[in-house]
């Protein structure tokens, strides 16, 4: 009995949890914290409370669940050229997203086994947050540096210092926001699962 009840409880939280993600990507405000001059996302942290409070594997399910509603919409609704030409692209749109919920359920399921459940769950999110936008951005300087540089208006020799710079602004924004958000919504999600 007590096993149904675990299986229903994990489908019912991955549905919830897709919702969300699809939410959050079509719904403006939802997905971002708009603090000028930045625009953190903050999607990630729903991946990295799937990794915490259902598993690795569920992470990365809600992670691939991110990418392709992404690529979707980078595909029907993209904001700017640079969506449809970056975003449509599975190593930026979907394998970031992927490894987000491997790397944080990973982190966090080490640190459990040393009994350090709080701070596996802080660690784990930054390491999970950062996955991302690392990611992201190495794929785009990679595949696409030419436009990306293009658009940007900056050298292509530049381009790495440009990135560099997102990832010390928004990067760490994300990381932070990731630190002290998932770890409260995994704590009551876990409470909620022991009753």
């Amino acid at each position: 009995m007590k096993n149904n009840k675990n299986k229903t409880y994990r489908l019912t939280l991955l549905g919830i949890l897709t919702a969300i993600i699809i939410i959050q990507n079509f719904v403006p405000f939802l997905g971002n914290i708009p603090i000028p001059p930045l625009n953190p996302t903050i999607i990630q942290i729903t991946v990295i409370v799937a990794a915490f409070v259902l598993g690795t594997k569920e992470g990365m399910i809600i992670g691939g669940i991110w990418g392709v509603v992404r690529m979707i919409k980078a595909y029907t609704l993209p904001a700017t050229p640079l969506d449809l030409l970056l975003f449509t692209n599975p190593f930026i749109s979907l394998v970031p997203r992927i490894l987000i919920g491997l790397t944080a359920g990973i982190v966090f399921q080490l640190f459990k086994k040393k009994g350090k459940d709080q701070l596996g769950m802080v660690v784990g999110a930054v390491v999970g947050s950062l996955t991302n936008t690392i990611l992201v951005l190495v794929a785009i300087a990679l595949l696409y540096g030419n436009e990306y540089s293009t658009a940007l208006g900056v050298a292509p020799d530049r381009l790495m210092a440009v990135l560099a710079g997102v990832v010390a602004t928004n990067g760490i924004a994300e990381a932070a926001a990731s630190a002290i958000l998932a770890p409260t919504l995994s704590r009551v999600l876990l409470k909620v699962k022991r009753r």
